[in-house]
């Protein structure tokens, strides 16, 4: 039952983050980013997986805080990034076992710092090695879902940045996925990627 539970927040969390790369709006960004921290935390629960949990629960507070920047100034203040990382890594203290549970604390340092600057596009390239980081986890504790999920975000914003280089800069981020789900479609085929010069 632990498993089924597992796998649906872990599907949750997934769709959530699918839905990042659909956004604009870097409020929106950040919420949709909300959203899959609470599902990855209760997924990394039901797995007994607590170092896991901790890059979602200072998560949740972050994007909190990093939501209503344009609001408040006390929220605009460079101390919270730095309070976030240091959360993390106290956190991180309290829940070590083994060196595996390093891992996702050092990639929520550098999601924070990716969220903090201004820029959702270098937030979703962050993710690159990020991503890798968390696949390494995901196989230590046998989340599979978070392979997939890791796996597959990783695989589509190397595409982006590698392959579109200047038109993912340029284009709105829907425009992207768009030629993303286009080239990942032609590449398992075997076609020619010729017709991007003409994008």
């Amino acid at each position: 039952m632990t498993g089924i539970i597992s796998t649906i927040f872990g599907i949750g969390a997934t769709v959530s983050l699918f839905l990042i790369y659909l956004q604009k709006n870097r409020s929106k960004l950040l919420l949709c980013k909300l959203s899959a921290d609470i599902c990855w935390i209760i997924h990394y629960f039901y797995l007994g997986a607590y170092s896991g949990m901790v890059p979602g629960t200072v998560g949740i507070f972050r994007e909190l805080i990093f939501l209503n920047r344009e609001k408040h100034k006390w929220c605009n203040k460079i101390i919270w990034p730095i309070i976030f990382i240091l959360c993390n890594w106290a956190l991180g203290y309290m829940t070590y076992k083994t060196p595996a549970d390093l891992l996702p604390i050092i990639a929520s340092t550098f999601v924070t710092v990716s969220l903090w600057l201004k820029n959702p596009y270098f937030t979703k390239m962050i993710s690159v090695p990020v991503s890798i980081v968390f696949i390494i986890y995901n196989f230590y504790v046998h989340s599979y879902i978070g392979i997939f999920n890791e796996s597959l975000f990783a695989v589509c914003n190397l595409v982006a940045y590698l392959v579109l280089g200047k038109i993912a800069v340029n284009l709105p981020t829907r425009n992207v996925m768009k030629h993303v789900g286009i080239f990942l479609f032609f590449v398992a085929r075997g076609k020619s990627l010729f017709f991007f010069k003409s994008v």
